[in-house]
């Protein structure tokens, strides 16, 4: 055990000091910006507009530059990405300061024009001193229905609210620019009264939203009466909606029974939207219980959850509907054994696997509450259980999750994504590459991505030009959205993953495959995620590489174990009736409960 005077206390005790410096010189530039930017705004328009020395005119110009160079600075990235980042109400009462320096100046320059020009102001100035109402108009919690027969969607906005505080920020710059030239005081208040028709845009959306969401809410209990949904798809979290849910939207509407998606995001819908056809609804966040209240009609039996975000137990308490664990993928993750499963009356499992998984991590599930299904999304995968002839050139694919919510979860092969890559390259082998979508979320991990995808460009560039013709490696567009998971799977002879359902699934192809350990190693890694056991593992030194590829590209000695543990994984039924026994299942739920 280190003492307090061995080097490790002394390193941890130097790194609470040098993050606790971060900590305070984070504080002391907020705090130094802050004040440059309030200071200079009222000291440039005080010595504007007070001042009769020149050079004390010209201190109070370059105060108000200062001002606003700090007050955009401070904000950079939302200014760059308005549409993004809600700036509306950002420093009101310092730009409502900063107008008035800017007519103090322009004043100074043509005092012929003082009735445009401080027109001019008082318009700016009362726009920004308005920001407030306007963000508080627009920000009012909303009745977000999608798809619902008798109930008229909210439209969208017009543009990003953040446009006009970048639209007001501008005028001021234009202005003093104006200034400077000695234009006419008219153009400056032309310039301002744009503005104003910009803000009296968002205000007449932000009062008729207000009332097309009134008249839904509404209308949504008959509404929903008349359509009489059978179950509910509920969505808790705000990313991966297009991969979560897309993964189970296909099955659930080949029950053809009328259905639901509730999502607690309105930001999540466009994605949805795009999904399926099924109403959309989100419940006010000012008053959820309330709203769901509204969407729990008499005909719905049970709710399906794909993700397991806690917030899923506001509506786990409608005891009257059955509810039905989903998950998004069958792997070793955490996200497959958590305790919080437990509150679901039914837990679809593919495999008699997810069953023991529970146990085996020490989560009590009583066992009439799990469901064997299999893996619906495993049907159009196309199995190969006998091995290529000796020789064949390979296309391997390769298919790294994303790094998790937190270290511990972090299964992501990306850092040596490029390493793995490059050796598959040098091997002849053709790639497909296809990451997870979160790991674009990530800016290092973007930046890995990107890497390897000139990697393969400038591969597939060379081997033009090289004996044997074009290596047709796939990645970016076409591995990530023309073609689906199953597509990939069925172009390739071999996968190589880490801790990820995209193993388990891979499993209905019967073609080899490697998993990269990142979190353990060796006996250790096997133990921890069982689906290792018929993998080649890849140690995360990269040390037994070159042997993994001589099985996955020639002689693949774990055939025999891989397609006995498939059953075990992924149930019975592979290929063209994969889908089969989880539509039954879920036929029987809903129809016992009618």
């Amino acid at each position: 055990m280190a003492t307090p005077s061995s080097p490790t206390a002394s390193k941890r005790r130097s790194s609470r000091l040098s993050a606790a410096a971060r900590v305070l010189r984070s504080h002391l530039g907020d705090f130094a910006v802050r004040n440059l930017i309030n200071l200079g705004a009222v000291g440039g328009a005080a010595l504007l507009l007070a001042a009769d020395h020149p050079s004390l005119r010209l201190l109070g110009v370059l105060l108000a530059i200062a001002s606003l160079v700090a007050l955009v600075w401070r904000r950079r990235k939302q200014f760059r990405h308005p549409g993004h980042g809600n700036l509306l109400g950002y420093f009101v009462s310092v730009r409502a300061v900063l107008y008035f320096a800017v007519g103090a100046g322009y004043v100074l320059q043509r005092p012929d024009q003082l009735g445009w020009v401080w027109a001019a102001v008082a318009v700016g100035a009362l726009l920004v001193l308005s920001e407030p109402l306007t963000k508080t108009l627009l920000d009012t919690p909303k009745q977000v229905v999608e798809n619902l027969p008798g109930v008229r969607s909210v439209p969208p906005a017009p543009f990003a609210p953040g446009w006009l505080t970048v639209t007001a920020v501008l005028e001021l710059v234009l202005g003093g620019l104006l200034a400077a030239v000695a234009a006419p005081g008219w153009i400056y208040l032309l310039l301002v009264v744009i503005s104003a028709l910009l803000t009296a845009v968002s205000v007449r959306y932000a009062v008729r939203a207000s009332i097309i969401s009134r008249r839904a809410e509404a209308k949504i209990p008959r509404a929903l009466r008349d359509l009489q949904p059978a179950f509910a798809l509920y969505y808790a979290t705000v990313t991966g909606a297009r991969y979560q849910l897309g993964m189970w939207l296909p099955y659930l509407e080949r029950l053809n029974r009328p259905f639901i998606v509730i999502t607690r995001n309105a930001e999540t819908v466009p994605t949805i939207r795009e999904l399926t056809s099924a109403p959309i609804l989100v419940p006010k966040s000012n008053r959820v219980s309330q709203s769901l209240d509204q969407m729990v009609v008499p005909s719905l039996r049970a709710a399906f959850y794909v993700q397991g975000d806690p917030s899923n137990q506001t509506f786990q308490r409608y005891r009257q509907l059955t509810h039905i664990w989903l998950n998004h993928g069958d792997s070793d993750k955490q996200a497959n054994f958590h305790p919080r499963h437990a509150t679901y009356d039914k837990l679809f499992v593919s495999g008699q696997q997810g069953v023991e998984r529970y146990a085996k991590h020490g989560i009590e599930v009583p066992p009439e509450r799990f469901v064997i299904v299999g893996r619906p999304q495993v049907e159009t995968i196309d199995s190969r259980d006998v091995a290529l002839p000796q020789g064949t050139l390979r296309t391997v694919l390769y298919a790294p999750t994303w790094r998790g919510g937190r270290p511990s979860t972090n299964y992501s092969s990306l850092p040596v994504g490029e390493q793995l890559v490059r050796a598959l390259l040098d091997r002849g082998a053709t790639v497909i590459f296809r990451p997870h979508p979160l790991s674009y979320e990530d800016p290092q991990d973007a930046a890995r991505i990107r890497a390897i995808h000139g990697l393969l460009e400038a591969d597939r560039a060379a081997s033009e030009r090289a004996p044997g013709g074009q290596r047709l490696h796939v990645w970016g567009t076409r591995a990530e959205q023309e073609w689906d998971v199953p597509g990939c799977f069925n172009a390739s002879d071999a996968l190589i993953t880490d801790v990820s359902s995209i193993a388990s699934d891979y499993l209905a192809s019967g073609k080899p495959l490697a998993m990269v350990a990142i979190t353990s190693r060796g006996p250790a890694f096997v133990a921890e995620f069982p689906m290792a056991s018929v993998a080649y593992v890849i140690e995360p030194d990269l040390s037994t590489l070159p042997t993994v590829l001589d099985r996955l590209l020639g002689d693949d000695t774990l055939v025999g174990n891989r397609l006995a543990y498939r059953d075990f994984c992924l149930g019975p039924r592979v290929g063209p009736h994969a889908a089969e026994e989880f539509l039954r299942v879920c036929a029987e739920i809903l129809d016992r409960a009618d």
